[in-house]
């Protein structure tokens, strides 16, 4: 019986304390905040457009072949931290979760944050 409990408290503990750990983007629909993707990188170039976060610099996102679809905004205030105000931001007709943002003559992507 000593020995049941014993290993009961070797499983169950590791198994506790598995359960207890946080995840970026947990209990918030996956959806990573801005504070959150800074914490994780203090030097993301990040946009917030709909609520949501997203982070240029990604390499396999730069690597891809994407054409802007329809313009849905500008950058405002506050939106954007490397970002010049009235920068066009439009949708990738090819993926729901990339951005393509049109800057000073240059195309940026942008990838929408998600959590683990």
């Amino acid at each position: 019986m000593r020995v049941l409990s014993v290993l009961l408290t070797i499983f169950l503990i590791p198994l506790i304390l598995i359960g207890c750990t946080v995840s970026p983007g947990q209990n918030t629909g996956g959806f990573l905040s801005k504070k959150q993707v800074l914490k994780l990188d203090s030097n993301a170039d990040i946009l917030e457009y709909d609520g949501m976060v997203y982070k240029a610099g990604i390499d396999w996102v730069e690597q891809e072949k994407l054409t802007k679809g329809e313009q849905v905004g500008k950058v405002s205030e506050g939106m954007a931290n490397n970002l010049s105000i009235d920068a066009k931001i439009y949708v990738s007709k090819e993926r729901g979760d990339i951005l393509i943002v049109k800057d000073d003559g240059e195309e940026k992507m942008y990838l929408l944050q998600v959590g683990e």
